[in-house]
């Protein structure tokens, strides 16, 4: 973010007029969401927090769709990880081979 982008950040952040508790909270759900991406992988987590706050103050991303993405990707998580531990079932049951 430029210095102007900055100032512009600083404006959104002191005149949002909404619960800034729960900024806070969809922001680092939708930073946790942004390091999984490619072009957010290797940034600083406070560059990635400001992101996702400048994210949710533009309204570029509504607090539905943070809950929503965040929820299938949990999911996701959670159906690879159920699969690895029957994965892990099924080869502890079998015979060793030599």
């Amino acid at each position: 973010m430029s210095v102007k982008n900055d100032k512009e950040f600083d404006a959104k952040l002191m005149n949002y007029d909404g619960d800034r508790y729960d900024v806070v909270v969809l922001a680092s759900i939708w930073a946790k969401e942004l390091k999984k991406k490619d072009e957010y992988k290797n940034e600083a987590h406070a560059v990635v927090i400001k992101v996702a706050l400048d994210d949710i103050l533009s309204n570029r991303v509504s607090k539905e769709e943070v809950l929503r993405i965040s929820k299938e990707n949990l999911e996701a998580e959670l159906k690879a990880q159920e699969e690895a531990r029957k994965e892990a079932e099924r080869k502890a049951k079998e015979p060793m081979k030599l």
